[in-house]
């Protein structure tokens, strides 16, 4: 098999990976777009498109255009109560940013998108990763939200059954962190 060949496979394999973990998500009752269509050939996927704003551009504008503390507080709930419903389904979404989340127009209800790098695992520490990802996410690009990874694990604490564990290795996965910031 040649290098093309693989790189194929492995595009097939990846589509097929994420539709999987889409549909998972929404049988564990988190928002994501509704799949239309996965085409083997062309190893596409086939969204529903969702009308709507990345949170990534609600919390930019925190403290302006109308994004006021009480929305902020919202979405933090939000986004904590759905991450505790992937996690305690057994899939770890592998990329969680505010830009792979989204809000409704017409609803104002949190939409998970970009399930490319999903997988399932019930382990604390993929768990603690996927949260870790998140919270370097919240640190580079939304200080002037304050620590809303506070309020974020505030909901996730309510939301997953599992949270003592996973939040105990987020912990050393943040040590472990900042141990390679300080090194370089």
């Amino acid at each position: 098999m040649n290098t093309r060949d693989s790189s194929l496979v492995l595009l097939k394999q990846g589509a097929e990976a994420e539709a999987r973990c889409m549909t998972k998500a929404r049988r564990l009752g988190v928002w994501t777009p509704v799949l239309y269509a996965v085409d083997p050939v062309l190893h596409t996927l086939t969204f529903e498109y969702v009308e709507g704003t990345s949170v990534k551009d609600v919390f930019l504008e925190f403290g302006s255009h109308g994004v006021n503390k009480e929305r902020l507080d919202d979405i933090a709930f939000q986004i904590g109560d759905t991450i505790g419903k992937l996690h305690d389904g057994g899939l770890i979404h592998g990329d969680l940013t505010t830009s792979n989340m989204l809000l409704k127009s017409d609803t104002k209800q949190l939409v998970l998108i970009d399930f490319g790098l999903s997988f399932t695992s019930t382990l604390p520490e993929d768990k603690a990763v996927d949260l870790y990802v998140l919270e370097r996410a919240l640190i580079s690009m939304h200080s002037s939200c304050g620590n809303v990874m506070d309020q974020i694990l505030a909901a996730y604490r309510k939301s997953s059954k599992q949270w003592s564990s996973t939040l105990n290795k987020l912990a050393q996965v943040r040590q472990r962190g900042r141990k390679r910031t300080m090194v370089g």
